[in-house]
């Protein structure tokens, strides 16, 4: 099975021989290769960045290429914890270098990735307007249990819930989370997708419980998000050593 992380705020996945198209994602993004391999980040189709021990840390909504032999990928979302601390160093930078002391492996555990690159791990403590903290709670079951099917999240249906009107849930939403609600249950609802396949589950199945009319759906929607295919960033062969 495919090494990966997934929890609320974070999900790193170890990959080899990863090669994205140009893509953008709402995501903050750090990018960890293994020894002696190669990673490639080009930025704006204007600059390319070529290193063997050097982590690198992407704002997000920057668009960007990746080639890499073997690594890690970790996607962060920006209202939380760590990635308020991620803030903090990029300041007014799309993109920083971290070079690396000590290498990663396909063994190295979440705390030990992130303090590669100086970064402390911390459990998602957000700062949320409590409504917006309820909202996540609900969506948080997915990681413990099943996942809550997509027709449940319109924007109409939760602003009731939340006794906001539609117009005012999704001001509230994208001041407290920093991006939109639409891009945040995508990233979601591909987090679902995500935990099926790495548990086991077929294409067909994530496609069903996370939303998406059938496999190829939901294979074009991860691609343009993240530039690979699902099926391809999670192969099997990740693992090999």
């Amino acid at each position: 099975m495919p090494i990966l992380f997934i929890e609320p705020g974070i999900l790193a996945v170890h990959t080899q021989v990863l090669d994205t198209t140009s893509h953008q994602h709402a995501l903050q993004q750090i990018t960890l290769p293994m020894s002696h391999m190669s990673l490639t980040i080009q930025l704006d189709q204007l600059t390319t960045y070529r290193c063997n021990s050097t982590a690198f840390i992407l704002k997000s909504h920057v668009s960007h290429q990746l080639s890499m032999q073997s690594g890690w990928i970790i996607l962060i979302e920006p209202s939380s914890a760590l990635g308020q601390c991620i803030d903090t160093r990029l300041a007014q930078n799309s993109l920083i270098q971290c070079p690396l002391q000590t290498m990663p492996t396909i063994h190295s555990d979440l705390k030990d990735l992130l303090a590669l690159c100086d970064l402390k791990y911390v459990q998602n403590n957000r700062h949320l307007d409590v409504r917006i903290q309820s909202l996540l709670a609900q969506l948080d079951q997915c990681f413990t249990t099943s996942c809550i099917k997509p027709e449940h999240w319109l924007a109409k249906d939760i602003a009731e819930q939340l006794n906001l009107s539609e117009s005012r849930f999704l001001h509230l939403f994208k001041q407290n989370m920093q991006l939109p609600w639409r891009p945040y249950l995508l990233w979601r609802r591909l987090i679902c997708a995500i935990k099926v396949i790495s548990k086991g589950g077929s294409a067909t199945q994530a496609a069903y419980i996370a939303g998406f009319s059938d496999s190829a759906h939901l294979s074009r929607t991860f691609k343009k998000q993240f530039g690979i295919t699902l099926q391809k960033l999670l192969s099997r062969k990740n693992t090999q050593q």
